[in-house]
């Protein structure tokens, strides 16, 4: 009777032990997760990877271990005798933890390991656990089947699968500004530049016999501030008296007036900008040089030819209205000499990407010395209109442009006559119409920044006043110019042109270093 109560208490033993367990769901983040103690006994072992799991054979008294990767797998929860060990990869590190039950847990939070009984086995690394969640009845579809394992203590390597990571590419951050604060970028800049040009003598007499016709150097420097809407510039320039074509005028204590080569300071630029959507205000000084080329062009502010040249700077307030993304309109109001006695009207129209000709950039323009007649009714007024254009040939490469432009309509010209008493007397007379014709070709090769190889037209230029003081005059006058950047700190101009109107030619250089 004895050994028949034995055997059945023994056979209950067996079938409580082997009662199932629930499913066990272990996610893995990149916190370190809190273990609670485990039972002193466990059973089955899980091999979780991130698609399917590999079953190894079982062997008696094994471990349970449960290999989680980065991707969540969701087990089950356990029986209460049943004590499954959970191991999880955090990349190459590799933890055996026996666990029972694990809090559900947010990604940020980390828990407390209890060490399990045995924990000889127990790696010093903390496996990175996330939620349990507990008493689940089903196995999600994601989920790799549990199985035991043969050795607890490690795992294969080959059930790692470890990523490589993906190559960044790092930009090129932009150049900075010297200073930003509240919401401002400042910035500042100088340079140094030194131009030399040699006439070529054949037609022409030389009359100085100089080493160098032309022979200057200049310092710049500028502050320029900047926000979204906002762009603000002052430029001081500074020409050493050796090193300037400017004779200043002095007067000595005798009231002796001679010309001296000092050094000359001048303010070229000093603006401020603001701008909207659709309008822009500008205010301050600056010049309107505006040239397709290098040579020639930009004749509604006037006539002036030659190398790198550019107007003078001048007082103005400009307003600016773009009503579509073809078209843009300034109109400024000029003043030219003390209390507005003088001064002009400038108006420029911009237009771009216009229906059928979407290549061509337009630019008509207009100036006339409008506050002149303001001040005194005798005061001619005089217009100037141009027309400029500019169009591709190859894309970002080769440009044609060229522009013509009316000068000074509705100017009239004083003579001296004699009437019929015998009496000498004046009169107006009008002055001839003359249109200056330019055109040419900008070359970007990327070897050479810029490549200009201009010409300018005027009919009987010798009858006009647009010519210099030469001998034999030419009615059609041409310019080479080319331009690279040697560093990026310097950067060189040479050019081959005309010298003046007549029929020689000049070669000229010019040299800008940056300092900052």
């Amino acid at each position: 009777m004895k050994r028949i109560s034995f055997i059945l208490l023994l056979l209950a033993s067996f079938v409580l032990a082997a009662e199932p367990a629930a499913a066990v769901t272990p996610a893995t983040t990149k916190d370190t997760a809190k273990v609670a103690a485990p039972a002193p006994k466990a059973t089955p072992v899980a091999v979780v990877k991130k698609d399917t799991a590999k079953v190894a054979a079982p062997a008696p008294k094994a471990t349970p271990v449960a290999e989680v990767k980065k991707d969540t797998a969701k087990v089950a929860t356990p029986a209460p005798k049943a004590t499954p060990v959970v191991t999880t990869t955090n990349d190459s590190a590799k933890t055996v933890v026996p666990a029972a039950v694990v809090e559900k847990n947010d990604s940020t939070k980390t828990t407390e390991v209890t060490p399990a009984a045995n924990s000889s086995k127990t790696d010093s690394t903390v496996a990175e656990v996330t939620t349990v969640v507990p008493d689940s009845s089903a196995v999600d579809s994601t989920v790799a089947e549990i199985t035991p394992v043969a050795d607890s203590s490690a795992v294969d390597s080959s059930l790692v699968k470890v990523s490589t990571p993906k190559r960044i590419k790092v930009k090129k951050p932009k150049a900075l500004p010297l200073v930003s604060a509240g919401g401002f970028e400042f910035d500042f800049n100088s340079d140094f530049e030194i131009q030399a040009g040699k006439v070529f003598w054949s037609s022409e007499d030389d009359p100085n016999g100089d080493n160098m016709e032309e022979w200057f150097g200049r310092a710049s420097l500028s502050l320029l501030t900047k926000t979204e809407n906002f762009n603000g510039k002052i430029k001081i320039s500074i020409d050493p008296g050796n090193l300037s074509e400017t004779a200043t005028v002095v007067q000595d204590r005798d009231d002796a007036v001679k010309t001296e080569m000092r050094d000359i300071l001048e303010l070229n630029e000093a603006w401020a900008y603001q701008r909207t959507k659709y309008f822009n205000f500008k205010l301050g000084r600056w010049d309107n040089t505006n040239k397709n080329g290098d040579y020639f062009g930009g004749y509604v502010d006037g006539y002036l030819n030659g190398f790198k040249s550019t107007f003078d700077s001048e007082n103005m307030l400009q307003f600016g209205f773009t009503p579509t993304e073809n078209l843009s309109v300034e109109v400024a109001f000029i003043s030219t000499g003390p209390h507005l006695n003088t001064g002009d009207l400038r108006a420029v129209a911009r237009f771009s990407k216009l229906s059928g000709i979407e290549a061509l950039d337009i630019d008509l323009s207009a100036r006339t010395n409008l506050f002149d007649k303001v001040y005194s009714h005798k005061s001619d007024v005089r217009t100037t209109v141009s027309l400029k254009a500019t169009a591709p040939i190859i894309a970002e490469k080769l440009f044609v442009f060229g522009e013509v432009a009316m000068l000074e309509l509705g100017a009239d010209s004083t003579e001296k006559y004699i009437d019929g008493n015998s009496i000498p007397r004046e009169r107006k007379i009008p002055v001839d119409l003359k249109m200056p014709l330019t055109g040419g070709l900008l070359f970007q090769p990327g070897v050479i920044d810029r490549m200009i190889l201009e010409v300018e037209y005027i009919s009987d230029r010798y009858k006009t006043k647009y010519h210099s003081s030469s001998t034999r005059v030419k009615d059609l006058l041409t310019a080479f110019y080319i331009e690279k950047d040697l560093t990026d700190r310097f950067t060189l101009s040479a050019g081959f042109h005309s010298y003046g109107s007549s029929k020689d030619f000049m070669l000229s250089g010019n040299l800008i270093g940056r300092i900052n």
